[in-house]
């Protein structure tokens, strides 16, 4: 981070990890999952960090999730080859970005729209690669916005490409209003008994496919306890956050990642992107920090703000992780495809 002339300038926010709490964390949500079935996929961008995806998948996880093509590059360096770009792009620029990581790892990708599914199957066709495809079933603020014929249009369309390969369907259903935050477990219920409905709908048509997801942390446990249900998809359950303490996903003494922030500099930054059931200003410390280190709002708006968090686990020197925000860029689509060392010895799927 640097000042308008170049100079390197403080942070407004340091950011920690309690190793110790991260991986209580992470135990307590695979072995809920493992009890009920689905497969858990770990959304990254509510951490960012290569270190907390790897422990992710020795705890079970499938594979992950990210928004942004750049960013998943830096985790199949790291040897992570199961990635589903949770975002139905509809930059014609980021097909072609799709494709070329697809030479290189497994990569489904969010669609909702035929336009995409064309673009994608040439894109795929081009880099001699194959994309999955995961339906996308409406839209965060309403699981249930996209029509039955569309639903069944896009899949079929999907299942039509030799280049694309239909991975299934996938569904998100937020917590819109403060209301909702108490019945959290039975939006997830609904919002997966209708992923499960729309699968069935799918394969009366003909269709074929593996996945049935439905994403979300403080709806998980809802979720995941419908029959039918495949996977997964969170990001908060790793790390958690003020915001999921607040409403009970977990407790303040369960939050793996404070803050330090310098006095009235570091507020915008940690009010960026609040949940409905918060008011921005509010403050959760640290339990028995005092007012020193406190809880973030809302963690997937911290990390674009920070490069690295010290990571600090018992018996053991701290340590810096570095924090994953690369950008797509439009001018990298434009260049001429390579395929890597690593990809020559990837087999097609």
């Amino acid at each position: 981070m640097s000042d308008d002339a170049g100079r390197p300038s403080r942070p407004l926010l340091t950011a920690y990890v309690d190793v110790d709490r991260l991986e209580r964390n992470l135990t307590r949500f695979h072995a809920l999952a493992a009890a009920h079935g689905p497969a858990v996929r770990a959304h990254v961008k509510a951490h960012r960090t290569v270190e907390i995806a790897r422990r992710q998948l020795r705890a079970g996880a499938r594979g992950i999730a990210v928004n942004q093509v750049a960013q998943a590059r830096s985790y199949v360096a790291a040897g992570i080859t199961d990635v589903v770009i949770a975002h139905p792009w509809r930059d014609p620029w980021r097909w072609r970005l799709i494709a070329e990581l697809a030479r290189d790892c497994r990569v489904a990708v969010h669609v909702d729209s035929l336009e995409s599914v064309a673009g994608l199957a040439a894109a795929a066709a081009s880099a001699d690669s194959v994309v999955g495809i995961r339906v996308q079933l409406g839209t965060g603020d309403d699981i249930t916005a996209t029509a039955d014929d569309t639903l069944v249009g896009l899949a079929r369309a999907a299942a039509a490409a030799r280049s694309l390969s239909l991975d299934g369907i996938t569904g998100y259903q937020a917590l819109t209003t403060a209301e909702s935050a108490p019945d959290r477990e039975a939006v997830g219920r609904a919002a997966a008994e209708y992923a499960v409905r729309s699968a069935g709908l799918l394969r009366a048509h003909g269709l074929t496919f593996r996945t049935v997801a439905v994403g979300g942390t403080p709806t998980a446990e809802g979720a995941m306890a419908v029959e039918g249900v495949t996977e997964v998809c969170s990001g908060a359950y790793a790390l958690q956050d003020a915001g999921m303490a607040a409403i009970g996903v977990c407790a303040p003494e369960d939050v793996a990642v404070s803050v330090t922030a310098e006095p009235g500099a570091g507020d915008a930054l940690l009010d960026a992107y609040p949940y409905p059931w918060q008011t921005p200003g509010e403050r959760m410390p640290r339990p028995g920090s005092g007012t020193v280190h406190l809880l973030p709002p809302h963690v997937c708006a911290l990390m674009p703000q920070i490069d690295h968090v010290t990571a600090r686990e018992q018996k053991r020197p701290d340590s810096t992780w570095h924090v994953l925000n690369q950008m797509d860029e439009p001018d990298r689509a434009a260049r001429p495809a390579t395929r890597s060392p690593q990809a020559a010895r990837t087999p097609r799927r």
